[in-house]
């Protein structure tokens, strides 16, 4: 959901006066609304997240894959072995923040993390190192 700007600007005060006038109906529908925003928000942020964290750059990505390779067909130098281990750390680190954001958005529709991922379209991937 895109976030688009209102044609003009209220300040926090200005706003908390306008609400200080709803009648009793409209601010419950006021608050609803609001939280409703709110969670579409923590959503996005959760969501973009798990996308981010998926895999590395393409370009580091790429250079891993390679080095990988190398590494399987025992032909990588020692700073090519370092290189792979510090491409592998990154990528463990993403995967603990994708898991993280996983979770936590798991929680939030109330459903497990694999339900989630069947959700999402995201299959788990299995990498053999």
């Amino acid at each position: 959901m895109a976030t688009s700007q209102p044609p003009f600007q209220w300040t926090a005060e200005q706003l908390l006066e306008a609400v200080k006038g709803l009648s009793s109906e409209e601010l419950r529908r006021f608050l609803e609304g609001l939280r409703r925003w709110r969670r579409e928000r923590e959503e996005e942020a959760l969501l973009r997240e798990i996308w981010e964290n998926s895999q590395l750059p393409p370009e580091k990505q790429k250079r891993f894959n390679r080095l990988r390779r190398k590494l399987q067909e025992e032909t990588a130098t020692e700073k090519e072995r370092a290189e792979y281990l510090a491409l592998l750390k990154e990528l463990e680190r993403r995967n603990v923040r994708r898991l993280e954001a996983l979770i936590k958005l798991a929680r939030r529709r109330g459903v497990t993390v694999r339900e989630l991922m069947r959700q999402l379209g995201i299959g788990a991937k299995v990498r053999v190192v």
